[in-house]
This record gives structure tokens, C-alpha cells and sequence, in this order.
């Protein structure tokens, strides 16, 4: 892996390091997260019934609680290298272990597993394999090509039969203003309109 991404696979890193994580809340109610699912996410009125509600990347869960009161807990499932709060539907596990024997249905997920700069391999490995598994009409939230990695998450998305909209474009009808500019400009909701490979 380059740079040792593996050293930043850690509770250590994630969960106890405030200093290196402040401007995210620390995964708080102020996490750019959150506002996603309250003003764009649980928006949806044409989220599949079938299929789980998947979180690459739960953290303290406070943003995967919101998917849970809105779908229910039991159709939410989340996946993390540690579970602080022991929340019932979070599976820990190194996601670079996600394989075939993991594949579930799957409505909506956001990729919110590491980060580009620090563990983009496995920031990659998580999104395919869960692009794979996203059904028919399901979404799929995550950063488009402008990542550090730089990825071509726009072209791969489409190569499954997903469409991109990208948050410059999604911010007219839905409010984002509590996110920041490059929040807005890194980030893309995919739908997939046709399953493709």
C-alpha cells in the first residue's frame, strides 16, 4: 500500500485523535454529514424498499442514527473499524476484507470510509464493492473525480449504469447551505438508472 495507508487504519486515529479531526465535529451534529441527510438524503421520496441502507464509515453514529429513524434500524447497516457505542447495527470490520460473501442488496450508501488523503485505497475498494451491490434505482453518495486520489469516481459510476448529479447542480433544489464550497463542489449523489457489470 503507498504511504502505509494501514497506519491510519485505527481506532486511534479515527475515534480518539480531536486534534486531527476538529473540523469535523469530531463527527458530531455539525458534520457535513449530517446536513447531506437532513436536507438532501431523507428528501428522497424514491429511496428503493428494497435493499439495505448502508454507512461505509459510522464513526459515533450520529449520522447512521438519522438513517435509522428514517428507514428503520433494521433495514440500516453499518460498518466501521470500531463501535464506541456499540450500536446494534454496526458490523466492525476492516472493510478492505469486503468480498463477495459480504454482498447485500443495497437502496442507498454513503461512502464515508477513511479519507482520500490518508487511506484511498480502501476508499476505493469500499466503492466498488458496494456500487455493485446498489440496486435498480438506488443512491449511491460520494465524491466525484475531484478527490485527492484522483479516482474517476464519475466515469466508474457510470460504467455501472449509475447517473451522477453533482451538488453544484443539486444545491437549486435542495438546501446545502450549511455545507461548505468544497464540500459542495467535491461531492455527487449517484443514481443507478440500469444494474451494468
Amino acid at each position: 500500500m503507498k504511504n502505509n495507508e494501514k497506519n491510519y487504519y485505527s481506532q486511534d486515529y479515527w475515534f480518539d485523535n480531536k486534534g486531527e479531526h476538529h473540523e469535523e465535529d469530531n463527527y458530531g451534529e455539525n458534520y457535513y454529514a449530517n446536513t447531506i441527510f437532513k436536507n438532501l438524503i431523507l428528501e428522497l421520496d424514491d429511496v428503493p424498499e428494497e435493499g439495505y441502507i448502508v454507512v461505509l464509515g459510522t464513526n459515533k453514529c450520529v449520522s447512521f442514527s438519522l438513517l435509522c429513524d428514517k428507514f428503520g434500524e433494521e433495514r440500516c447497516i453499518g460498518y466501521d473499524i470500531y463501535n464506541p457505542d456499540n450500536h446494534p447495527r454496526v458490523i466492525v470490520k476492516d472493510c478492505m476484507t469486503l468480498g463477495e460473501e459480504d454482498n447485500i442488496p443495497i437502496a442507498f450508501c454513503h461512502n464515508d470510509i477513511g479519507s482520500y488523503p490518508t487511506t484511498p485505497e480502501l476508499k476505493v475498494y469500499v466503492q466498488k464493492w458496494a456500487a455493485k451491490n446498489v440496486v435498480e434505482g438506488g443512491y449511491f453518495l460520494g465524491r466525484n473525480n475531484l478527490n485527492r486520489a484522483k479516482f474517476k469516481a464519475e466515469e466508474y459510476m457510470n460504467s455501472l449504469g449509475f447517473d451522477n448529479f453533482q451538488f453544484e447542480d443539486l444545491k437549486k433544489e435542495y438546501n446545502l447551505s450549511g455545507l461548505t464550497d468544497s464540500s459542495i463542489e467535491g461531492h455527487m449523489l449517484s443514481k443507478r438508472s440500469k444494474v451494468k457489470g
